[in-house]
Parts: structure tokens; C-alpha cells; sequence
């Protein structure tokens, strides 16, 4: 590559995001920029370097040869920084700083906030930047500190706690048990998140008949809301259908529910940072707590 000046990490990351990505708009996401702002800076990265790392499509932005190289290059440059990041994050013993925590958003929403204002009373120093979200971040990238995670098992290279067993239901409102005449499981209307639609067929339907989806959503949230104003049985984590005293759960003979694990977990390099610590072992103990409703026993 015929290079004119010294190519620093900024120029290394916005090809790199158009490289993962495949267009400006994706790139711009990523990058937390605009469309425009990075259309103009890859145009002034390859004028400087005098080098197309991109060829403009219709379907986006396909590497060139010399975009290959960048990514390759970029992307272990990439690595090393993360792991030196977690390597001096790990040697912090101050209960001080930020903590990125990754939950999925039943338990953000409906159990995780009295145990952050618990922490807070204890730790005023330490700052809580939650990310809820069905996107499963990446510790081992270095996108979050700590995550609660529901999984059969914890990734490779992490240090997890089980909290307890997670289940799931079939949950409704008595208005729509008393309106639809329904007698049998799998001819409900349901209401369900994509995510939880493979675990369903398997543990719920099995071989009957494939029921109507009458509402689909990737928020939790939005299924129980839906779910209160009758439209139909949402297939909920127990510990958002047992905190609703509109929806009751459907228990019948036939249905097996979806079980997994709810785990807290943080990367190995970070294990003996004391704010990850503190918050990892705090939470640990809240949550397990908590098991009655996560369990929904």
C-alpha cells in the first residue's frame, strides 16, 4: 500500500467499521457518527493514502484487496488494545469508576433496579452504565465489563456465578380466556418474542399444529404490555409474568416450559478490578435472592 502520511488508530477504526458492516450507515452506527461524516473521512483517508480500500455498489461497500489487508491488520491491532485495556482495568483496586453492565431486559426492567440503588448506598463512586438489550455484547471485545446472561453454559474465558434456574411461561389475561372460547394450548393467539420462538415449538407446541402468531416483538416489555390488554398468551420469563397481577400463568399437563440458566460473568483479566467485583458480588446475591420469581415458584 503507497501510504503518504502515518496512519493513526481513528483512521484504523472507520474502515474497519465499513469493512464489518458493509456501508456508511452501518459504519456510522457503529462509530456513533453520522452518514455523511464518515463518507467524508474514508474519502480523505484514501486520498491521503492514495489507496481504494473500498469499490461502491449498489449493495454497499465491498473491500478491495488493500481493504482486506486493513481489516486483517486492524483487526489484531484491535485485540491487543482490548486485552491491554482489561489488563489495566484489572490491576484498578479503587471502588471507584465505570462498570458497562449487559443484562437482557426483563431482568433490567423488573428486578435489577432496587439492588443498583443498594449498591449506590454502598459504593457512590462506582458508575453503572447499563446496557439492556436481546444483543448479546461481547465481554471478550471488551463491549461490556459485566453481563447477566441466560445460557445452558457461560462462554469460554469468563469467570460466571449460576444465579438459579430460568424459566419460562404461558401467561394471559382472564378478558381474553373469557372471550376466545379456547379449550387447547396450541390454539391460543399467541404473542411472543422472535427470539424465544425455536424453544417454544420445542417445549410448548412439540407436534401439534403450528398456532397463530397474532403479535411479535423484540422487547419483553412490550409482551407483557401486550399481553395485559388481552390480546392473546405471551410466552414470558417467569420473572416478568409472576410481577403482573393482571396475567395469570397457564399451567396444563402438556406444556413442558423452556428452562436454562441465568448466570452473572465478567472476562478472566477483570476478575480482581474491585469495582467489577463489588458490583458482580452484590448483584449475585440480590438476584439469587430474587430466584422465587426467576424460578417462578
Amino acid at each position: 500500500m503507497n501510504t503518504t502520511t502515518d496512519m493513526d488508530w481513528d483512521d484504523l477504526r472507520i474502515v474497519l467499521a465499513i469493512c464489518r458492516e458493509g456501508s456508511l450507515a452501518g459504519a456510522a452506527r457503529v462509530l456513533g457518527t453520522s452518514h455523511s461524516t464518515v463518507f467524508r473521512q474514508i474519502n480523505n483517508i484514501e486520498e491521503r493514502f492514495a489507496s481504494r480500500f473500498f469499490t461502491r455498489t449498489p449493495q454497499g461497500y465491498a473491500m478491495t484487496e488493500a481493504g482486506e489487508l486493513v481489516m486483517r491488520m486492524a483487526s489484531n491491532i484491535e485485540e491487543e488494545m482490548i486485552e491491554l485495556q482489561r489488563e489495566l482495568q484489572g490491576k484498578n483496586l479503587q471502588l471507584q469508576g465505570n462498570v458497562r453492565l449487559t443484562t437482557p431486559e426483563g431482568v433490567s426492567n423488573y428486578l435489577l433496579m432496587p439492588h443498583l440503588a443498594s449498591f449506590y448506598s454502598k459504593h457512590p463512586d462506582i458508575n453503572v452504565e447499563l446496557l439492556p438489550s436481546s444483543v448479546i455484547f461481547q465481554i471478550a471485545r471488551g463491549e461490556a465489563d459485566l453481563a447477566i446472561r441466560v445460557a445452558d453454559s457461560p462462554p469460554q474465558n469468563c469467570i460466571a456465578k449460576e444465579i438459579c434456574e430460568f424459566r419460562m411461561g404461558l401467561y394471559v389475561h382472564d378478558a381474553y380466556l373469557q372471550t376466545s372460547g379456547v379449550k387447547e394450548v396450541w390454539e391460543y393467539d399467541y404473542l411472543l418474542c422472535h427470539f424465544y420462538l425455536p424453544s417454544l415449538a420445542k417445549h410448548v407446541w412439540k407436534n401439534k399444529p403450528t398456532p397463530r402468531i397474532k403479535f411479535s416483538t423484540d422487547s419483553v416489555t412490550a409482551l407483557a404490555k401486550a399481553a395485559k390488554e388481552g390480546l392473546g398468551v405471551a410466552a414470558l420469563p417467569c420473572l416478568i409474568g409472576e410481577q403482573e397481577p393482571t396475567l395469570t400463568r397457564i399451567d396444563s399437563p402438556g406444556i413442558e416450559f423452556f428452562k436454562s440458566k441465568l448466570w452473572i460473568l465478567t472476562h478472566g483479566d477483570l476478575r480482581q478490578t474491585a469495582r467489577i467485583r463489588a458490583l458482580m458480588s452484590h448483584l449475585y446475591d440480590g438476584l439469587s435472592a430474587d430466584r422465587h420469581l426467576i424460578e417462578g415458584c
